[in-house]
């Protein structure tokens, strides 16, 4: 055990030890001009809080992620398709990320694809709706800037995050440089990419096609039977019943019946789906039925 002088000779041993480096650290700083220790604590300050800010990044960008477990990164043609690609049916849906309507129609959709086993998946269409601009078509080409990063899933990834920041009805995001890297993206890249218009021509394609098959609002959804060519048009935030009701309806019917016993006969593999680029960018077979339309539920116009 120690005494007490053995103590008190050890205290102030530690003393004018802490006062020389001290002192050392002092009489060097003074010798660089004041600013060797300043501006190495503000570096270490700045590299631990970069550090814990990275991990925070990680953690919610993962969480994000993991919540889209049915996109795959990379879909042909560079579309966006959330589900199976070699799917029975696909949900085309022309949507506007500032359309109350859409963010309503969206879990919908979402969820319909999750439970579906791979039978359905849902393949997105840029329609900004012009009095919601320009914040609608800002979110249309920044979802493409951060898919250029994050792929096909990393699309869902922050499509999903548009709809639950935006204020709505073209109030828009406040900083969408900041969600793209709170998600795990580059910022510089992202706002690079923002900058320029080379997803000017994807985005106007998909308002065409939309003028093609009557989408004058939003959210407007084709059904497409991958198997018969057979398609529905569908307006609103419809619930997921009217969805399935017409997925069954195709199902059933003697087209879908005959096709896949002419398969048979032809020694073909009857086969519940193409792949959704072959099929989905042309809106189903050549000779597939007329477009149907239904009275909108609830939707925006233009």
């Amino acid at each position: 055990m120690l005494n007490f002088k053995t103590t008190k000779t050890i205290a102030l041993s530690v003393f004018f030890s802490q006062v020389v480096t001290v002192a050392g650290f002092a009489a060097f700083n003074a010798w660089h001009g004041g600013h060797y220790f300043d501006d190495k604590v503000a570096a270490a300050v700045d590299d631990v809080l970069e550090q814990r800010e990275q991990k925070e990044i990680d953690a919610y960008a993962n969480a994000q992620f993991s919540r889209f477990p049915n996109a795959v990164d990379k879909v042909p043609n560079d579309a966006r398709v959330y589900g199976d690609l070699k799917a029975r049916f696909t949900l085309v849906e022309f949507s506007d990320m500032e359309c109350p309507f859409c963010k309503r129609l969206h879990p919908t959709m979402k969820e319909i694809v999750d439970r579906s086993n791979g039978a359905v998946n849902w393949q997105w269409r840029h329609l900004p709706l012009q009095f919601h601009n320009p914040a609608a078509h800002d979110e249309a080409k920044a979802s493409e800037c951060f898919a250029e990063q994050k792929g096909n899933k990393g699309f869902w990834v922050f499509i999903d995050q548009v709809f639950e920041l935006s204020a709505g009805n073209g109030g828009g995001v406040k900083d969408l440089p900041e969600v793209a890297k709170r998600l795990g993206g580059d910022k510089a890249k992202f706002t690079e990419c923002m900058a320029s218009e080379r997803h000017k021509d994807r985005i106007n394609e998909h308002m065409l096609m939309g003028e093609k098959i009557g989408a004058t609002g939003t959210p407007a959804t084709m059904v497409i039977d991958n198997l018969t060519g057979e398609k529905e048009f569908v307006k609103g935030a419809q619930p997921a019943s009217a969805f399935i009701t017409i997925m069954k309806r195709m199902m059933v019917s003697e087209r879908a019946d005959a096709q896949a016993e002419e398969q048979k006969q032809s020694g073909e593999q009857v086969d519940g789906g193409a792949v959704v680029t072959e099929k989905v960018l042309g809106f189903g077979a050549q000779n597939g039925a007329a477009v149907e339309e239904e009275k909108p539920l609830a939707e925006d116009s233009n």
